[in-house]
């Protein structure tokens, strides 16, 4: 009993053994540590201002309660105040049977008491957690509105099954006096107003932009197809094709030669790519393969050429240039008022110009052997003192002093071949119209062996034809010279002769032939007939002398034929003519030796 008058009791849960075991009252040294820790956090409250000597001040001042023995146990312990009756020393025996029965009393009573206050205890902590997670489903509903996240982890199963998240909201609202009741009902209507406003605003809006960009489409489409007819009503040829950059739908355009009759391997394809800026149509070369039966296209960057003649003669044992072939610059002039047209005028005349230096290309690698040679992009055909050079250049649209020949036409000399060097540009470029138009007429018979074999094996004919007619004036001036020269060695006295040249003596058989420029793909042939009469016996010789070539046109084949005749009537009537010799050359002093000789016998 303490000093006080008061009695301090120590709940032991051993004290009431197994039967009586307080199941509120666990002991702290089998407590789970999750249970543990929040009792600690429930006694100390904070441990944001512990230090190492508040824990020694801590430990010290409990040490010294245990040793002095003045404080009582505050872990589970629970102290009662009882007031002792005042007991006489008479009637001592019958105090201590009292006070024996209301001690027993007492016990009862206050263990019932406990048992009551703990039951109401635990009630209301229970009320006091169910509360609490009330206010924080409360707290997590409200943020879940804001943060759904945060909202979603802090709030309870039931309450997140049942109820979805953003479903309670919070809005600051002033106070609502009677005052100013007139007041905020006039703000009412005006926010009301204002969120209508806005709201009609939003709407107008969208439909304005809506209507806009409709209206842009609108000018852009038509655009588009406005350009595309004008590429139509150019008589251009159109198709559908996929872009090669995007694969998206597109039309493009042919402006090749393909349905003329060429074989070129480009065939002038080209994409109509639209602008998204402002609808129009731009020209976009592509190139076409043939890759399992489907056509795929490719872009390329075209770079435009053109091709230039020029003639280089020998002068004081040197080479001068003398004549250069001019650029045909109004064939590219913008004759339409529309860019397309003229991009297609423009990529189509430089098609025509690779198409013609490739054929011409090769049929120069067969003619190396007669003088033609091929360096890089030029061919250089020599032909005694002259040279012709025949090259691919770059064409530059603000090089115009190049594209002119204003450097190269400076004195007389220097521009004394250009007419014939722009007359062999524009030989070439007929033959190769020519070959277009033979191989159209092709395509268009029946298909049979033959005409499949010419449609293989046929090769236009261009360089051959102009180097065998160059080399033929130039056989036939030869001939000419060498007949003179012979001629003038006998004594006209002794030797009458007569001379008459006919040039190209196979036109005559031409002339029905629709095709003008069919001549040009026949063998070169003329004729050199010669009169000769022997002063002592009148007897008279006819030579004929037919200057031609072979298949590849600049091979030289001399055809010599030569009867004798008794007189000169019998020579105007060709009668009782007697054939002395029929024989062929390749070189012209053969023939020479054999028409000396031949002379020779004759006036012997």
């Amino acid at each position: 009993m303490a000093s006080s008058g008061k009695i301090a009791l120590d709940l032991d849960p051993e004290l009431y053994g197994d039967a009586h075991n307080d199941p509120f009252l666990q002991d702290e040294e089998k407590l789970p540590i999750n249970e543990l820790i929040t009792r600690i956090l429930v006694e100390r409250k904070s441990f944001l201002n512990l230090t190492e000597e508040s824990l020694h001040e801590e430990l010290e001042s409990k040490n010294n309660g245990e040793s002095n023995g003045n404080e009582p146990k505050q872990v589970d312990e629970e102290i009662v105040e009882y007031t002792a009756p005042d007991i006489s020393i008479d009637g001592q025996q019958n105090n201590d049977l009292l006070e024996k029965t209301q001690d027993e009393d007492s016990k009862e009573s206050d263990f019932e008491k406990f048992q009551t206050q703990k039951q109401e205890l635990a009630n209301h902590i229970g009320l006091a957690l169910n509360e609490t997670s009330l206010s924080l489903d409360f707290v997590s509903l409200l943020i879940s509105a804001v943060k759904p996240n945060v909202g979603k982890a802090t709030m309870s199963p039931h309450l997140n099954k049942n109820i979805p998240l953003g479903s309670l909201g919070a809005d600051r609202l002033g106070r609502n006096d009677e005052k100013d009741a007139n007041e905020t009902k006039k703000n009412s209507d005006k926010i009301g107003y204002g969120w209508k406003y806005q709201a009609l605003n939003n709407v107008t809006k969208l439909f304005r932009n809506a209507s806009t960009n409709l209206n842009e489409q609108i000018l852009k489409e038509r655009q588009y197809w406005s350009m595309v007819r004008t590429v139509l009503d150019n008589d251009e040829v159109l198709f559908r094709m996929r872009d090669p950059i995007d694969g998206s739908k597109a039309i493009g355009v042919k402006y090749g030669f393909g349905d003329s009759g060429s074989s070129y391997h480009d065939k002038g394809l080209a994409v109509l790519r639209k602008d998204s800026q402002n609808g129009s149509i731009e020209f976009n070369s592509v190139l076409s393969t043939n890759v399992g039966g489907h056509v795929q296209y490719k872009p390329t960057d075209k770079v435009y050429k053109y091709v230039r003649v020029k003639i280089l003669s020998k002068i004081d044992d040197d080479f001068m240039l003398t004549g250069q072939s001019r650029f045909e610059s109004e064939l590219i002039t913008q004759n339409s008022q529309h860019k397309i047209v003229n991009d297609i005028e423009k990529a189509r005349f430089f098609l025509f110009e690779e198409d013609l230096f490739y054929h011409l290309t090769r049929e120069a690698k067969s003619l190396i052997n007669y003088n033609v040679s091929l360096i890089s992009n030029k061919i250089l055909i020599e032909i005694n003192d002259e040279i012709i050079e025949i090259e691919s250049v770059m064409y530059d649209e603000n090089n115009v002093d190049d594209l002119q020949n204003t450097y190269q036409n400076t004195n007389e000399l220097s521009s004394l071949n250009n007419k014939k060097a722009q007359s062999i540009l524009t030989f070439t470029k007929l033959m190769l119209c020519c070959y277009y138009n033979y191989n159209l007429r092709l395509k268009q018979k029946i298909p049979t062996s033959v005409t499949k074999w010419k449609q293989t094996n046929t090769h236009p004919l261009i360089l051959r034809p102009l180097l065998g007619h160059i080399r033929h004036q130039i056989n036939i001036s030869n001939m000419n010279t060498l007949l003179e020269t012979m001629l003038s060695k006998f004594d006209p006295a002794k030797l009458k002769h007569k001379v008459e040249i006919l040039k190209y003596s196979n036109i005559g058989k031409l002339v029905k032939i629709e095709n003008a420029f069919q001549k040009s793909i026949e063998k070169p042939l003329s004729t050199f007939k010669i009169f000769l009469e022997n002063s002592s016996n009148k007897t008279c010789l006819k030579i004929d002398i037919e200057i031609t070539a072979t298949e590849v046109f600049a091979n030289l084949v001399i055809n010599l034929s030569i009867i004798k005749y008794d007189n000169e009537k019998d020579l105007d009537a060709n009668e009782g003519g007697t054939n002395l010799l029929q024989i062929n050359f390749t070189d012209l002093n053969d023939i020479e030796e054999c028409l000396n000789w031949t002379i020779l016998k004759f006036l012997k």
